[in-house]
């Protein structure tokens, strides 16, 4: 960051069918610690919701005026999906540095902003820093969801990992003026790991810490089935590998989320042959761009998960 510039801090939350979560977010954003020397905004999307919101827009009107003047809030006539949503919240926000927080979610800490400054102050320019995977602890199960697949890599309180947790991270606008915003291919799911892999093969670097923590109640208003979320995973992810990895593990992700999808769903043969049938059809229009020796090192370095 350029020390004769602000930070400035945008929060951007989108929400569908969740008019109460998303007045608790807001609200948990708005009481977090100030900090010296930057500046925030906050930006909400409500991508097409099939519910009233008259209750969440209640709530602002209620917001005294120097709050309300931070945010934004844009109603979608659509639903965007995950990754377009997201695409619109970063072209309307105002920041240099890029926080999304889900529409269910809230920061355990009232700490986020003068943490995430002195995390990124702590590196030279030259490290390339640039994307902060927060910690998640999801309320429902009492368990907590890290970026890491290695169990005693995820014990540690700061380290480089090769992905991020969608519920709540940080990605520096940088990002994506070099590597392009989310891949708008995919509806929902795994557009984190797209941009992860274009990220890290610019040379950039994803930093996980435990000091920030998102409270992610995963509230099944506006959500799918597990069966349907499994298959988008199975389809997303294989097309994600196929566009970035060797083809050994484009292989491995097909063979190993084809059997996880139908021990899940209880043997639907037909939706996974349907899933192989999207999964060809969107491969078939994806450009392969593999990423470099050098970023594969990487992730093993970082003991990343590249079978699956």
């Amino acid at each position: 960051m350029n020390p004769t510039q602000p930070a400035h801090i945008s929060f951007i939350i989108i929400s569908y069918n969740r008019p109460q979560d998303t007045a608790k977010a807001l609200a948990n954003v708005l009481q977090l610690q100030n900090a010296e020397g930057y500046e925030k905004d906050i930006v909400i999307i409500n991508n097409g919701s099939t519910v009233a919101y008259t209750e969440f827009e209640n709530y602002l009107q209620t917001l005294l005026p120097p709050d309300r003047k931070l945010i934004t809030y844009h109603h979608s006539s659509e639903n965007l999906g995950v990754a377009r949503g997201r695409n619109l919240g970063v072209q309307m926000a105002k920041g240099n540095h890029l926080i999304f927080l889900d529409d269910d979610a809230e920061f355990e800490h009232n700490n986020v902003i003068p943490a995430v400054l002195q995390l990124l102050a702590k590196y030279k320019p030259d490290d390339m820093v640039k994307i902060i995977a927060f910690r998640e602890y999801r309320t429902a199960t009492n368990e907590y969801y890290i970026a890491a697949k290695n169990k005693q890599r995820a014990q540690l309180p700061e380290f480089f990992t090769n992905f991020y947790v969608g519920s709540g991270h940080l990605i520096m606008r940088e990002v994506f003026d070099r590597v392009g915003l989310y891949t708008t291919e995919f509806f929902y799911g795994m557009e984190e790991y797209d941009l992860a892999y274009k990220a890290l093969d610019a040379g950039y670097r994803i930093l996980y810490t435990a000091q920030i923590t998102v409270l992610h109640k995963k509230s099944p208003h506006g959500r799918q089935t597990e069966t349907t979320l499994t298959r988008w995973n199975l389809e997303n992810k294989t097309v994600v590998a196929y566009k970035y990895l060797p083809y050994l593990y484009i292989c491995t992700h097909l063979l190993l989320w084809s059997a996880y999808f139908l021990w899940q769903s209880g043997f639907k043969v037909g939706q996974l042959l349907q899933a192989c049938k999207n999964i060809a059809a969107k491969t078939s229009n994806t450009r392969r761009q593999p990423i470099s020796g050098n970023t594969l090192r990487y992730i093993r370095s970082v003991q990343g998960r590249l079978w699956y």
